[in-house]
Protein backbone atom coordinates (compact mmCIF):
# COMPACT_ATOMS: atom_id res chain seq x y z
CA UNK A 1 0.00 0.00 0.00
CA UNK A 2 2.95 2.23 0.66
CA UNK A 3 4.60 2.32 -2.98
CA UNK A 4 0.85 2.99 -4.02
CA UNK A 5 0.87 6.00 -1.99
CA UNK A 6 4.59 7.01 -2.80
CA UNK A 7 3.57 6.39 -6.53
CA UNK A 8 1.11 8.78 -6.06
CA UNK A 9 2.42 11.68 -4.29
CA UNK A 10 5.88 12.40 -2.65
CA UNK A 11 4.62 14.89 -0.19
CA UNK A 12 2.81 12.32 2.63
CA UNK A 13 -0.37 13.51 4.20
CA UNK A 14 -0.57 13.61 8.18
CA UNK A 15 -2.79 9.95 7.41
CA UNK A 16 0.17 8.93 5.13
CA UNK A 17 2.77 9.46 7.49
CA UNK A 18 0.84 7.99 10.58
CA UNK A 19 0.77 4.99 8.70
CA UNK A 20 4.32 5.01 7.78
CA UNK A 21 5.50 5.20 10.94
CA UNK A 22 3.38 2.55 12.79
CA UNK A 23 4.73 -0.25 9.84
CA UNK A 24 8.31 1.19 10.82
CA UNK A 25 7.76 0.57 14.94
CA UNK A 26 5.77 -2.64 14.03
CA UNK A 27 8.79 -3.67 11.31
CA UNK A 28 11.33 -2.87 14.38
CA UNK A 29 9.87 -5.27 16.68
CA UNK A 30 8.86 -7.87 14.47
CA UNK A 31 12.86 -7.89 13.71
CA UNK A 32 13.51 -7.51 17.25
CA UNK A 33 10.96 -10.88 18.07
CA UNK A 34 12.77 -12.56 15.32
CA UNK A 35 16.80 -11.61 16.15
CA UNK A 36 16.67 -9.74 13.02
CA UNK A 37 19.69 -7.72 13.85
CA UNK A 38 20.15 -7.19 9.99
CA UNK A 39 17.29 -5.87 9.44
CA UNK A 40 17.32 -3.52 12.96
CA UNK A 41 20.11 -2.16 11.83
CA UNK A 42 19.07 -1.06 8.62
CA UNK A 43 15.87 0.30 10.25
CA UNK A 44 18.25 2.64 12.79
CA UNK A 45 20.12 3.77 9.45
CA UNK A 46 17.31 4.63 7.84
CA UNK A 47 15.54 6.68 10.69
CA UNK A 48 19.48 8.29 10.98
CA UNK A 49 18.96 9.26 6.94
CA UNK A 50 15.51 10.61 7.55
CA UNK A 51 16.85 12.77 10.43
CA UNK A 52 19.84 13.93 9.10
CA UNK A 53 17.77 14.88 5.65
CA UNK A 54 16.10 17.48 8.31
CA UNK A 55 19.28 18.66 9.38
CA UNK A 56 21.06 19.22 5.43
CA UNK A 57 20.84 21.02 2.77
CA UNK A 58 22.60 24.60 3.66
CA UNK A 59 23.02 25.42 0.11
CA UNK A 60 19.43 23.58 -0.94
CA UNK A 61 15.87 25.48 -1.99
CA UNK A 62 13.01 24.48 -0.15
CA UNK A 63 11.97 22.15 -3.05
CA UNK A 64 15.48 20.22 -2.51
CA UNK A 65 15.43 19.94 0.86
CA UNK A 66 11.50 19.08 0.67
CA UNK A 67 12.54 16.12 -1.70
CA UNK A 68 15.40 14.67 -0.04
CA UNK A 69 13.44 14.47 3.26
CA UNK A 70 10.33 12.82 1.22
CA UNK A 71 12.48 10.33 -0.16
CA UNK A 72 13.67 9.62 3.10
CA UNK A 73 10.54 9.28 4.59
CA UNK A 74 9.24 6.97 1.62
CA UNK A 75 12.73 4.54 2.28
CA UNK A 76 12.40 4.13 5.78
CA UNK A 77 10.89 0.73 5.91
CA UNK A 78 13.45 -0.15 3.16
CA UNK A 79 15.55 -3.56 4.54
CA UNK A 80 17.10 -5.42 0.68
CA UNK A 81 19.10 -7.03 3.21
CA UNK A 82 17.39 -8.44 5.60
CA UNK A 83 14.93 -9.19 3.25
CA UNK A 84 17.34 -10.67 0.91
CA UNK A 85 18.65 -13.05 4.22
CA UNK A 86 14.73 -13.65 5.17
CA UNK A 87 14.03 -15.18 1.78
CA UNK A 88 16.96 -17.33 1.51
CA UNK A 89 16.44 -18.91 4.98
CA UNK A 90 12.68 -19.34 4.09
CA UNK A 91 13.86 -21.28 0.97
CA UNK A 92 16.23 -23.23 2.82
CA UNK A 93 13.39 -24.01 5.39
CA UNK A 94 11.33 -25.31 2.33
CA UNK A 95 13.56 -27.47 0.62
CA UNK A 96 14.17 -29.12 4.47
CA UNK A 97 10.76 -29.89 5.25
CA UNK A 98 10.18 -31.12 1.23
CA UNK A 99 13.18 -33.36 2.05
CA UNK A 100 11.83 -34.74 5.24
CA UNK A 101 8.28 -35.12 4.07
CA UNK A 102 9.99 -37.32 0.88
CA UNK A 103 12.56 -39.21 3.45
CA UNK A 104 8.84 -40.21 5.49
CA UNK A 105 6.99 -41.22 2.29
CA UNK A 106 9.82 -43.41 1.22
Amino acid sequence: MINKIMKKTKNPSLREKVYQYELFLHKINSFIVSCNNEGVRELVANADNWSYAHRRGEFLTDKQRDEIINNAFWNLLKTPNADRGTEERRKAWTEQAKQKEQAFIA
